[in-house]
């Protein structure tokens, strides 16, 4: 697993089957390979490109109860008390973290903390529902702000997470299985009521109910000073739930039934120290000279035209990913995780230079959406929040339709709302002479939105939600308020767009196209060319990787509809509109099959196969076989086409070739001798009915769609109509072939 994901379902020896005294290891070797070992066995690679720095990690998970560290030699290195380990780190992890809130490293039994200990989950959270007690790394200042956020719920128990504080020190405390069974010093927000030391003292608080509440909603608890409790629930306070608190208070938190994971967000209250600290180490984040200064220096100094370009840097959230040349963010989980991916730019901002991006991909399926804003925080010390809106000095963020600073709303009702924002929407920021900022959607100011910003500011942006993906605008071509289809890329190289179906990656700087989960999704895998085709100009790529368990390959064409534009569907064949395809030995266009039997059949290719495709002059299309042209698929084709590739069925990855086969003199193309065969149109067909390509794994589906053949064994060979059965239609199969 890497991530949290699976990346190879069946590797070496399995673990769970290992017994007192086996030995398991690992090792990075010099050129980035993970290797596992089991009783000394090396059992092969299992990933690669993993980086130099990495720290070795064991999970004594369910029945394993104890390991020792053994040398290179096999010789058992003596073993360390764990008791003396654990506080030696708990002491260490304190002295770290002792003025930002954190969980304590003591814990109910079922909890497993992570990224610093602002992350706590309750392990088996289907088998177990309590023993998920955990608390902060230190009692609450008066007027803190002690708030988390849920990440995880299961749809299994009743009752949900319950947050509160309690006098009881962590270092001493016999965690209960839930904390409403503490019969002191404690106070507990559990459903809609107040419990105070397990007893109900208030039966209805607030406007919200705790068990009600979804995966990325927030909770958070004030002591305030004059010994009153406030709870928030989304930012709202929810009024006085308890007064004569005690002064020293931790804050606890009880994953209970359906809360499985938290995030510490960071306080809003800090003292006048930790405010000095902030400033300081902001301070150190920027850049000490402006670029003027470096430039009139001139030696040893990077030039202008190698730093003219604003770019991502590739340091940002954990579930973001910085692509093409570090132009494109992109979340590839979006349809999984929701957060974590924010992005900054790898420089600051110049006077009067807008930072400004596209959105390329949308997920319907979150609240909130794209965020972008500035921050005096370098990417390369910037400890990534989950949200930038969780980071507390130094940043201005436009939200929804509102402006925050460090956290805190300061406009409610400004310009347009990002969250109703589509693909191939704009969105900019800009900060003026004068230090005021101003944001810009698809190249509209909407008016200044904060003053006093500083000069020495980076760009940033929040893939919150249903944003998944934004490319930079570049400022020194004529985007303008435009996407890309306005842009004559004539004089590019041949590269994929990074608008691609949602289970699509690109990557070999633009030149590779794959479908990552190709075992477990056989569709929404299209992918386009970065540019129109010229005439005579031949877009070809290589199959590099195929899986044998789908039926259909690889299907390609050309559509008059830009990346930019286009709502990418599950398959090429599903484009109705402008678009020419070869799927199989099939001619279709806009949907529709025009010509059966072409002499090229897609199905038909292997790993290594080229395949290709061009428009001529003549307004023909034709496409190529590992160079040889297979004749005309059609005619009356216009101008202006992008190449597109549906990475369809058992295709996984294809590579762009290179420059030199890219361009094919027409005068050179080879004529065929046989007869073309006779276009059909849809409408006389006699083919009123083709096979889907979404078949049992043991069915190869062949001659563009009209017959399905049992290729091994004698189940698994379910075969289905592409389109429903009219009232009164025949569907007709032929044995012993099962052909339309």
């Amino acid at each position: 697993m890497k991530d949290g994901h699976t990346t190879l379902d069946e590797y070496g020896q399995d673990l769970d089957q290992l017994a007192e005294g086996d030995r398991v290891g690992v090792m990075r070797t010099s050129n980035g390979v993970l290797h596992m070992y089991v009783n000394g066995v090396d059992q092969g690679a299992a990933s690669t490109n993993i980086p130099s720095k990495v720290w070795a990690v064991v999970d004594m998970y369910g029945k394993c109860a104890q390991v020792t560290i053994v040398d290179d030699t096999n010789r058992e290195v003596a073993a360390i008390s764990n008791e003396l380990v654990s506080e030696s780190m708990a002491l260490a992890s304190n002295e770290l973290t002792n003025d930002k809130l954190v969980f304590h490293d003591r814990h109910g039994t079922l909890i497993k903390l992570s990224s610093n200990r602002r992350v706590a989950e309750r392990r088996r959270p289907l088998d177990e529902f309590n023993n998920g007690v955990v608390m902060t790394n230190r009692p609450l200042r008066d007027n803190e702000l002690f708030e988390i956020r849920l990440e995880r719920l299961v749809d299994k128990w009743s009752g949900s997470i319950e947050v509160g504080i309690t006098t009881h020190n962590p270092n001493i405390l016999d965690f209960p299985a839930t904390m409403t069974n503490m019969r002191s010093g404690t106070i507990m927000m559990s459903g809609s009521g107040i419990l105070t030391n397990g007893k109900g003292t208030r039966r209805q608080y607030g406007d919200f109910n705790l068990d009600e509440l979804q995966e990325g909603d927030k909770i958070g608890l004030i002591r305030k000073a004059n010994g009153t409790l406030h709870y928030y629930i989304n930012d709202i306070d929810q009024g006085v739930a308890a007064t004569k608190v005690p002064q020293t208070v931790w804050g606890v938190v009880d994953l209970y039934g359906m809360a499985v994971k938290v995030t510490v967000l960071e306080g809003l209250s800090q003292s006048s120290q930790d405010d000095n600290l902030v400033n300081r180490m902001t301070s150190l984040f920027r850049h000490p000279r402006t670029f003027d200064n470096e430039i009139a220096h001139g030696e040893n100094v990077i030039s202008l035209s190698s730093i003219d370009r604003l770019q991502f840097h590739t340091r940002c959230g954990i579930h973001a990913t910085v692509i093409n040349n570090q132009r494109t963010a992109h979340r590839p989980n979006a349809f999984d995780d929701f957060n974590n991916a924010v992005v900054v730019t790898q420089r600051i901002l110049r006077p009067g230079e807008m930072f400004e991006v596209v959105i390329d991909k949308m997920v319907d399926k979150w609240a909130g959406s794209i965020e972008i804003g500035v921050t005096t925080h370098s990417p390369v010390e910037l400890e990534f929040p989950s949200t930038m809106t969780n980071v507390r000095s130094g940043t201005w963020m436009m939200t929804g339709n509102g402006v925050m600073r460090n956290g805190t709303t300061i406009l409610e009702e400004y310009g347009q709302n990002l969250d109703r924002l589509k693909a191939g929407d704009h969105v900019g920021v800009l900060r003026k002479d004068d230090g005021v900022l101003h944001f810009f959607v698809n190249g509209i100011d909407q008016g200044p939105a904060a003053s006093n910003v500083p000069a020495n500011i980076y760009g940033v942006i929040d893939l919150y939600g249903q944003a998944a993906q934004a490319t930079i605008v570049d400022p020194t071509t004529d985007f303008g308020n435009f996407g890309l289809s306005d842009i004559d890329f004539g004089s590019d190289e041949l590269r994929f767009h990074p608008r691609h179906g949602q289970n699509a990656i690109i990557s070999a700087d633009g030149k590779t196209a794959s479908r990552p989960s190709a075992r477990g999704e056989f569709n929404d895998a299209i992918v386009m060319s970065n540019r129109p085709l010229a005439d005579h100009e031949l877009f070809e790529v290589c199959i590099d990787k195929m899986v044998e368990r789908w039926s259909g390959s690889i299907e390609a064409g050309v559509t008059l509809v830009s990346p930019e534009d286009i709502d990418f569907p599950s398959t090429m064949t599903d484009i109705a509109f402008d678009t020419w395809l070869l799927s199989g030995s099939s001619v279709m266009q806009d949907g529709s099959t025009i010509r059966n039997g072409y002499r090229l059949d897609l199905d038909s290719l292997r790993v290594g196969s080229r395949v290709g495709m061009m428009r001529c002059s003549d307004e023909t299309l034709h496409y190529y076989l590992d160079g040889v042209d297979q004749g005309v698929a059609c005619s009356d084709v216009p101008p202006g086409l992008y190449a597109v590739i549906d990475l369809y069925g058992q295709c996984a990855q294809v590579t762009i070739t290179s420059g030199q086969q890219n361009s094919i003199s027409h005068s050179n193309n080879v004529i065929l001798t046989e007869p073309e065969p006779t276009l059909v149109s849809p409408s006389c067909s006699e083919m009123t009915h083709r096979f889907s390509r979404c078949a049992g794994k043991n069915i190869e589906i062949r001659n563009g769609g009209t017959t399905a053949c049992r290729v091994r064994s004698y189940d698994q060979a379910l075969v289905f109509s592409c389109d429903p059965i009219k009232a009164e239609e025949i569907f007709e199969v032929q044995w012993p072939l099962v052909t339309f």
